[in-house]
């Protein structure tokens, strides 16, 4: 019974890393990340300069990954986690990429009639 859950956990995981619905998103992020950060150069810490040069380096290692081993999904999952450790994205990016999207203060986006309260 635990194999089967991992195997649909497993394919879950691998539908949402697949090329066709993470490679764009990622690449545009990607695109925009250097123009974003040297526009806030002077504006942004220290600490947070290089927290966020960090994830334009996976944004760079993942979209690199999708064009040479769109199927590599341990390898996709491993920088996705590794990026992870380095919070958000820049919201700017985000919503410019996605108008609409809104973040909470934890920084992760608020999806509207979702969460505690909501089923009945």
């Amino acid at each position: 019974e635990k194999e089967d859950f991992q195997s649909v956990v497993d394919s879950m995981i691998r539908q949402l890393l697949a090329k066709d619905v993470m490679y764009e998103p990622m690449r545009q992020i990607a695109e925009k990340f250097p123009e974003w950060l040297a526009a806030r150069e002077d504006q942004l810490s220290p600490e947070d300069y290089e927290r966020y040069g960090h994830q334009y380096q996976y944004f760079q290692q993942i979209v690199a990954l999708y064009e040479t081993e769109p199927d590599n999904f341990p390898r996709l999952m491993e920088l996705m986690q590794d990026m992870q450790e380095y919070g958000q994205p820049p919201a700017e990016i985000v919503t410019e990429l996605a108008p609409g999207l809104q973040f909470g203060e934890d920084g992760m986006p608020v999806m509207p009639n979702m969460g505690p309260g909501v089923m009945p």
